[in-house]
């Protein structure tokens, strides 16, 4: 299940979470019936700044699900699918912190990171963290509504079947291969900034 979340700022640890959207790939395929897009009622509006980002107005903000149902909605949604995203590390931090104080619950940490895995697997692209935007348009995908979870979640799905496919014709067939992959990439970024801190 590709999961992608809006917030109120950049720093996981403290924004708040303002929406939720998630869709499936299944058998080589983006699926987006069903999907799922919810906007998570807040006491007070996100800054005028941060609504120019997301585009989740502040009457949306102040109308929204309830937090707690919310993420029971996703908790549903996910059952016991694996966990994907784009700078998945963010979208679950913001979300284990609610999931935490809202209801008590715990979601899988180990999810597989799309732009990770890109890093990895694409040849002739500097081996640097690389944006959302940058690899929509290495890649020509469409995203029918930027910042839209819902719709970034679509957008990271179809990146997704570009690395099963690519990741494919190199062997890699099954989850674990993915895993290895991504581990390898973290380790060859680390050793990258280590390096570069060092000279």
């Amino acid at each position: 299940m590709v999961v992608d979340t809006e917030t109120s700022g950049l720093d996981p640890h403290s924004a708040r979470l303002l929406s939720i959207g998630a869709c499936r790939v299944e058998a080589g395929a983006l699926m987006l019936a069903p999907s799922m897009e919810v906007c998570v009622r807040q006491r007070t509006p996100s800054t005028d700044e941060n609504i120019l980002v997301h585009g989740i107005g502040r009457q949306r903000q102040l109308e929204g699900d309830d937090a707690a149902d919310a993420l029971c909605d996703l908790l549903r949604f996910a059952g016991s699918l694996l966990l994907v995203g784009y700078h998945a590390q963010f979208d679950a931090t913001v979300l284990r912190r609610s999931l935490r104080a809202e209801l008590g619950a715990s979601l899988d940490d180990d999810w597989l990171d799309v732009g990770i895995l890109l890093s990895a697997i694409v040849p002739g692209v500097a081996r640097e963290p690389r944006e959302l935007d940058h690899w929509l348009a290495h890649f020509g995908v469409h995203n029918f509504a930027r910042h839209g979870a819902l719709a970034d979640a679509s957008a990271t799905g179809q990146l997704l079947l570009l690395v099963l496919a690519r990741a494919a014709a190199r062997g890699v067939r099954d989850v674990r291969g993915l895993y290895d992959l991504q581990r390898a990439e973290i380790r060859r970024q680390v050793m990258a900034e280590s390096g570069t801190a060092a000279g």
